[in-house]
């Protein structure tokens, strides 16, 4: 398992002028994500000498980190995506022969205010959308691709966010109360959370971008970035200096 918490502190390292770098803090951080202690007490018997070498190990292990992320990010999204799989039925066919009332339409449909009445056509499409992101999800395999986690990435994750909108939208929908104002639910925890770990993943990649631009990785960053609820004013100064914004 990834000490995600050094991560961060291992770009802000290799970010700062070399000039500027506290090479004991370098060291130190070195030690403390490989535990070579022989490598460490050859690096402290001549710092200064050894800068180069800090450095060297540092973004070795930076770049494989940003490797081994995004694997345990797809991973744990597969794993959600095989539960949404299974509980839409998307591997069946879609059935084209069910009523109005068995696809969960309310027998008071027509009296409830059309914004309520929206979320039910809504989900008509999103189901759709979830269905051709699960097609995708299953064509990309070894032989079809050079990368299958990054293939793999947006659109497990595009396919947790419908699944997540589906719920939601059932659920304003099924209990909507008649006479009662319709008002737009706040941001939940899990939006939160998640927008907090969007902005570090995004923090992230635009490190990795800045040394290494590459289209796929622009689409990426730019994906992510719009799952953050309040962008600091930071990230999206690194947003513009990177020209994704």
């Amino acid at each position: 398992m990834i000490e995600l918490e050094l991560t961060p502190k291992i770009k802000e390292w290799l970010d700062t002028e070399p000039a500027q770098r506290d090479l004991m803090a370098g060291a130190t951080l070195l030690l403390q994500v490989s535990r070579n202690k022989i490598l460490h007490a050859n690096i402290m018997r001549n710092l200064p000498k050894n800068a180069a070498v800090i450095e060297y190990h540092l973004q070795k292990i930076y770049k494989q980190r940003l490797v081994d992320i995004t694997h345990e990010e797809v991973r744990a999204l597969m794993t959600q995506v095989k539960g949404i799989v299974k509980s839409h039925g998307l591997e069946n066919p879609e059935p084209s022969k069910r009523s109005e009332y068995q696809r969960g339409k309310r027998a008071d449909h027509d009296e409830l205010p059309p914004e309520v009445q929206q979320l039910y056509v809504e989900n008509a499409e999103v189901l759709r959308r979830m269905r051709d992101a699960h097609t995708r999800l299953r064509m990309i395999t070894p032989e079809t691709s050079t990368c299958p986690d990054s293939d793999r990435y947006p659109w497990a994750k595009y396919l947790v966010a419908q699944d997540r909108l589906y719920r939601s939208n059932w659920d304003k929908y099924d209990h909507y109360i008649k006479g009662t104002p319709v008002a737009a639910l706040a941001p939940s925890v899990d939006a939160r959370t998640e927008s907090a770990n969007a902005a570090k993943l995004c923090n992230l990649l635009l490190g990795q971008y800045a040394k290494a631009p590459k289209d796929e990785l622009a689409d990426r960053i730019s994906d992510i970035y719009s799952r953050i609820i309040n962008p600091s004013e930071r990230l999206r100064a690194k947003m513009r200096e990177a020209k994704l914004l």
